[in-house]
C-alpha cells in the first residue's frame, strides 16, 4: 500500500495526474506556537488573531473523512505546534485505528508536556519530524528563539531510548534542518552526529515567509517558476476549518472550502481547486497571489550561481 501511495504522489508531482481523493491532509490541531524563530510567521508577528486549537470534534470529522475516502497519510499540523495540543495523542490512536496509512507530526521538540512525544509514539504514530536548526546551543537558540537546544536534544534521545527499549521500530524519527547564512558552518557536524542515531536527516534551504531574503545562502538562483504539484496531492485544513490548496497560504489567502460546511471530497473537486490546477499546468503562477508569492522549492527553476 505504501509503495501505490508514493508512486501516485509520483504521479500527480510529474504529470497532470488527478486522483480521485487527496492523498495527504493536512489538519492544524494548533495555530499557537511556543516559539518566536526567525524564519516563521510567529517570528516576524505576522500571525492571524484567533489562534488556538482546532474544536476536536472536527478533527474527528476529518479524520473520519479521510478514512472514507481512502487518504494515505495525516499530518496534524501547519503553521503552529501541535504539540501544545493535548488532544493530540488521542487524534493519532483514532486516524491509525481508522485505518491511516501514514500519521505525523512536524514538532519543534519542546512541547508543554515532557511524556506527550512518547505518548505520541504508544499511540502509533508513523513519523516525527524534529526541527533542529543547529549543531550548537549558540546557533540553534539565536534562530529559534525561545527555544532550550539541552531540552530538544535530550526530547529527541529519550524518544530513541523509547524505541529501543521497546524493540519497535516506529516512529521513523527524523532530524532536519534550515540552511541559512547562520548555521551553515554547523551542516556537517550535524549530518555527523545525527547519522546511525536517527532514522532520516534533512537540510532545506530556506524560503521568504515573511522574514525576506537576508538568511537565504546565495549559491543557488531562481530562473523560472514550474508546475507545483501541491493542488494534485494534497489538501490544508486550517484550525479554524478554512481549506487551502497547499502549505503555502499561511495567511489564508486563497480558501476553497470549509471543512465545517462540506466535505472534503466536495472541496477536491470544487472549482477553486480546478482553478488553481489550471493555473499551475499552465505555469500561470501570476494569476493567484499565493502563486506568485510561493516559498516553494519546487515551484521554481534553480540553478547553481558560479
Amino acid at each position: 500500500m505504501y509503495q501505490k501511495y508514493r508512486a501516485e504522489w509520483a504521479k500527480a508531482q510529474r504529470e497532470d495526474y488527478l486522483p480521485k481523493h487527496p492523498l495527504h491532509v493536512d489538519i492544524e490541531l494548533s495555530d499557537i506556537c511556543n516559539l518566536r524563530c526567525r524564519m516563521c510567521i510567529h517570528g516576524s508577528n505576522k500571525v492571524n488573531k484567533g489562534s488556538g486549537f482546532m474544536d476536536e470534534k472536527l478533527a474527528m470529522k476529518l479524520i473520519d473523512e479521510c478514512a472514507n475516502m481512502g487518504v494515505y497519510s495525516i499530518k496534524f499540523n501547519w503553521r503552529g505546534e501541535v504539540t501544545l495540543n493535548d488532544f493530540l495523542p488521542k487524534a493519532i490512536d483514532y486516524a491509525k485505528k481508522k485505518g491511516i496509512l501514514e500519521v505525523q507530526i512536524n514538532t519543534n521538540g519542546l512541547p508543554w508536556q515532557d511524556d506527550i512525544l512518547v505518548k505520541c509514539a504508544e499511540s502509533g504514530i508513523d513519523r516525527i519530524i524534529f526541527s533542529i536548526d543547529g549543531f550548537s546551543k549558540e546557533t540553534y537558540e539565536s534562530l529559534r528563539l525561545g527555544g532550550d537546544y539541552g531540552q530538544l536534544i535530550g526530547n529527541v534521545h529519550t524518544l530513541l531510548k523509547w524505541k529501543k527499549e521497546n524493540r519497535v521500530s516506529k516512529p521513523l524519527i527524523r532530524v532536519q534542518m534550515v540552511r541559512t547564512k547562520n548555521n551553515i558552518h554547523e551542516e556537517l557536524d550535524y549530518i555527523k552526529y545525527w547519522q546511525g542515531r536517527v532514522d532520516d536527516i534533512r537540510i532545506s534551504d530556506v524560503m521568504d515567509r515573511g522574514q525576506g531574503d537576508g538568511m537565504r545562502i546565495e549559491d543557488q538562483e531562481k530562473t523560472g517558476r514550474k508546475r507545483c504539484p501541491q493542488p494534485f496531492q494534497r489538501l490544508v485544513v486550517g484550525r479554524d476549518g478554512r481549506v487551502s490548496p497547499c502549505c503555502v497560504d499561511w495567511y489564508q489567502e486563497y480558501i476553497v472550502g470549509c471543512a465545517k460546511a462540506d466535505s472534503l471530497a466536495n472541496i477536491w473537486n470544487s472549482d477553486r481547486m480546478n482553478h488553481i490546477r489550471h493555473i499551475q499546468n499552465k505555469c500561470l503562477h501570476g494569476e493567484v497571489s499565493i502563486c506568485r508569492r510561493c516559498f516553494v522549492k519546487e515551484s521554481y527553476v534553480w540553478k547553481k550561481c558560479a
